[in-house]
């Protein structure tokens, strides 16, 4: 099986010319086990990383060794394309199971914006979307109490998966245990626990041995207070998700052309 293509992650901004045009600038591929380091914070941001195969968490640690998971990219995402662009990493990152990298030099991405100015400002627009993504992600911690931390995390795991092919509305893999899950959360991995029972026996989803089945697709975004607008996918899938869900589509506007 081919690993995700940047066609298939974002079919709405990269035209197949784009995409051909970027892959053809990539070094090499580049494999890392599980739990393998990828990241280090504080080093130089010398190669941008596509994510071929596989899931990656990035996080930070506080002076008593405690992780906090600041994101978790899949298939057909950078790896810290910020940190990439703006030229040091300011967080960690690991492999969280097998995972394949594809990455590209500084110097390549220089002749591309000579070449292809408007996939260079493509890129940018993605870095926007992480953006957002964490916004999202504080949120999250912030003002949602421990169920619907889970249940909206699982939420956004499950959409950011379909749009790209991987999973279907019924359930997908996550190879996370519930100590990543506490620290995901911001919660103790006993108080992780708690909220999986709760939602299991509820009919909400179920979470075992790295997968996630969902019981109950509309309770389960309900739950979470889940909406999707911070991913900025196309119409189509937008008005899918809704539909699944039982929820209103996002009302946009025609972004600025890049």
């Amino acid at each position: 099986m081919t690993g995700m293509t940047l066609a298939q992650a974002w079919p709405t901004l990269f035209t197949p010319q784009d995409a051909q045009l970027l892959s053809g600038k990539q070094d090499l591929v580049v494999p890392f086990r599980p739990r393998e380091q990828i990241l280090r914070s504080g080093k130089v941001a010398d190669r941008l990383l596509f994510i071929s195969r596989g899931f990656v968490g990035n996080y930070r640690v506080d002076r008593f060794g405690r992780r906090q998971f600041l994101a978790i990219q899949v298939p057909g995402d950078f790896v810290d394309l910020p940190g990439f662009l703006l030229g040091h990493r300011d967080m960690d990152a690991e492999a969280l199971g097998p995972v394949e990298l594809c990455a590209l030099s500084p110097e390549h991405l220089q002749s591309l914006e000579a070449e292809a100015p408007a996939v260079d400002r493509k890129l940018w627009r993605i870095s926007m979307i992480d953006a957002a993504s964490g916004w999202h992600w504080i949120f999250r911690l912030g003002r949602l109490g421990g169920r619907a931390r889970v249940a909206s995390f699982f939420c956004d795991m499950l959409v950011r998966l379909y749009a790209r092919g991987l999973c279907t509305f019924d359930g997908f893999d996550l190879p996370l245990t519930q100590t990543d899950l506490a620290e995901v959360s911001g919660m103790t991995p006993v108080h992780v626990s708690r909220m999986l029972s709760e939602l299991r026996e509820e009919g909400i989803c179920a979470f075992a041995q790295g997968a996630v089945q969902i019981l109950n697709l509309p309770a389960l975004f309900q739950t979470g207070q889940y909406r999707w607008d911070h991913l900025y996918l196309g119409d189509d899938l937008d008005r899918e998700i809704a539909d699944k869900a039982g929820m209103r589509a996002t009302p946009k506007r025609t972004h600025v052309a890049l």
